[in-house]
């Protein structure tokens, strides 16, 4: 995402826990946009989130079906405790609750992924910019670069990006725009956790 440019209008949070040695869990966040203005604990059936199509579908939808994808990226042992509502105080980093909500299948569904591996997605945003997605310990492996192909019956990687760039789609990109291209998936090591796994 272009350096400089601020998270939000809203962001969608997943919390992602059940790594073991040591105990760490992860976030996953999506910014989007949310018709309205919803108050300070708005229930997710009451928000309105908008679509690459320009309809919108209610916070708690769109939170399951963007879990569905994620959900693909681990074993059994990986749940999803919940998803929070957030919207950024406008040119700040600063933000304020506005919902949460429980996935309807919180467990992932995928095979065992790899400590301390890091898959990164790029998609070109309408506006020029780029838009990252970041998935930590993932069952993707590689230290590798390819270009990402969308493709809905493919592997993980490939059917979040075939959501990614459908008409369902509510990411937005930091330049407030929707990706209208899938560039590439890059895969590697997150040093950080890396650091906190083997020393």
């Amino acid at each position: 995402m272009p350096s400089g440019n601020l998270p939000g209008p809203y962001e969608i949070e997943f919390l992602i826990t059940g790594w073991t040695s040591p105990a760490r869990d992860h976030l996953f966040r999506a910014n989007v946009v949310v018709t309205g203005s919803p108050a300070i604990g708005t229930a997710a059936t009451a928000i309105d989130v908008q679509k690459t199509s320009g309809a919108t579908a209610k916070l708690n939808v769109v939170a399951n079906q963007i879990w569905e994808f994620l959900r693909l990226f681990n074993n059994t042992a990986i749940t999803c405790s919940g998803y929070t509502l957030w919207r950024y105080v406008t040119g700040t980093h600063a933000k304020d609750f506005i919902s949460s909500g429980a996935v309807t299948n919180p467990a992932c569904s995928g095979t065992g992924g790899a400590a301390a591996g890091q898959l990164t997605q790029t998609y070109r945003s309408a506006n020029g910019g780029i838009m990252k997605v970041v998935i930590l310990e993932s069952n993707q492996l590689g230290n590798n670069r390819v270009t990402l192909v969308p493709n809905a019956a493919g592997n993980p990687s490939q059917k979040l990006a075939a959501y990614i760039l459908s008409a369902d789609n509510v990411f937005i990109s930091r330049d407030d725009a929707y990706p209208v291209n899938a560039l590439r998936d890059s895969r590697g090591e997150n040093e950080a956790i890396w650091r906190q796994v083997f020393r």
